[in-house]
């Protein structure tokens, strides 16, 4: 699931999830009556709250289509949202007791934080629990600062409670999903293979790819053809960043178009292939070695190459023979080609000395011919292409191998 519906998604069920918590509770404890207790009302919230999370643990699990763990998720966040609401909803009433109003909405608040911790718990990830403490805090936050104007608003009948629930689960699911993806650090997204489009943030200390339902990243159909149950590992470094290693998989895992061997540290925009699937590593943050720099999603662009420096060039040397501060020598008088005793003979070459060899120009050297480019195979499509190794270009996926 992308980002833009994990958002989308953890609004709507919030408010989904909310309008089914209040129908349970006004047909059981409200009863659709003005007059209701303060007992009634702590369960009411305590659904409306148990609800929302276990709805919202549901859309988790539902994301990366562990199917299996859904029901785990589901009833964890109804436990754990009806205590936390049932508390938050006796705190705001009682504070509201006491005729102020507005100090209602730290019970909402309240509601919001129990409700964004579920997941981080169920996952035991401190990363998860601070995001989600920040979201479902921000959400009960305002959504409780809207509940008594709504509420009065609508004349405090059994549709005041109704709006006032939905819009509190709207605001609490929307700001989890919000907080959860503009806090994140580092994720990964499917360009190619089984359900392109797909996102997932690593939170997890380990995140596993493969065909098995443990995995985070889960590739199955026509995306597992080549990929084990746990085909690769990403484990987080205490230092920070994350490190590739692949599960001594058959068909191994290739990053950047060549296979691995050792765990690699990932960097930003790092392609890594299990069978015919291809998945995006991109993060927030770049790691080095004094810590962290803010980096965007794309890769770095190559710095300008430098000019060349000009040489400084010394004062001119004397010319070589000559000795510094002395006058050169009158000229020296070379014998000349010898003169001929008779004017108009014709000399022969002295005996014993060959005639010299006549100069012919070097032979050129033939070119050689180019090597015809040697046929690949697509590692994605497995379709062949021709070109020199590292320029190919898949006419079909558009990787360059």
């Amino acid at each position: 699931m992308s980002f833009h519906r994990l958002i989308y998604y953890s609004a709507i069920i919030g408010g989904w999830a909310a309008f089914l918590g209040w129908l349970i509770s006004e047909l059981v404890f409200l009863r659709r009556s003005n007059d209701y207790s303060f007992l009634s009302l702590m369960l009411s919230a305590g659904l409306v709250g148990g609800a929302i999370a276990g709805g919202l643990g549901i859309l988790v699990g539902a994301a990366n289509g562990q199917w299996k763990q859904n029901l785990y998720r589901l009833w964890l966040g109804l436990a754990g949202g009806f205590v936390g609401g049932a508390l938050s909803g006796g705190i705001g009433d009682l504070l509201y007791w006491q005729q102020v109003a507005i100090t209602r909405t730290i019970g909402w608040t309240l509601m919001g934080l129990a409700i964004g911790s579920i997941d981080g718990i169920v996952d035991v990830n401190m990363r998860k629990i601070r995001n989600g403490l920040i979201g479902g805090g921000i959400g009960g936050f305002l959504g409780g600062l809207l509940f008594n104007p709504v509420f009065a608003l609508f004349g405090g009948n059994m549709s005041s409670r109704a709006v006032t629930f939905v819009i509190l689960g709207l605001f609490i699911g929307l700001f989890i999903g919000l907080a959860q993806v503009i806090l994140m650090e580092a994720w990964l997204t499917v360009i190619a293979g089984f359900r392109t489009g797909r996102q997932v943030i690593l939170t997890l200390p380990e995140t596993i790819l493969g065909t098995s339902e443990k995995a985070q990243l889960p590739f199955i159909a026509y995306g597992a053809k080549g990929v084990e149950p746990i085909h690769l590992r990403i484990r987080r470094r205490p230092e920070g960043g994350f490190l590739l290693q692949d599960n001594n998989s058959r068909t191994g895992t290739q990053l950047n178009g060549k296979r691995i061997g050792e765990p690699v540290l990932l960097r930003n925009g790092d392609l890594i292939q299990l069978g015919p699937n291809a998945v995006r590593y991109s993060e927030s943050f770049k790691n080095v070695d004094d810590g962290f720099v803010e980096l965007s999603a794309a890769p770095p662009k190559a710095e300008p190459a430098k000019a060349i420096e000009a040489i400084p060039v010394g004062p001119p040397r004397p010319a070589v023979g000559i000795p510094v501060g002395k006058p050169a020598g009158p000229p020296v008088a070379r014998p000349g080609p010898p003169a001929s005793p008779v004017p108009g003979a014709i000399f022969s070459k002295p005996a014993g000395q060959p005639p010299p060899a006549k100069a012919t120009a070097p032979a050129s050297p033939t070119p050689a011919t180019p090597a015809a480019p040697v046929p690949a195979a697509c590692p994605i499509c497995a379709r062949p292409a021709k070109g020199i190794p590292g320029k190919r270009v898949c006419e079909n996926c558009g990787i360059k191998f």
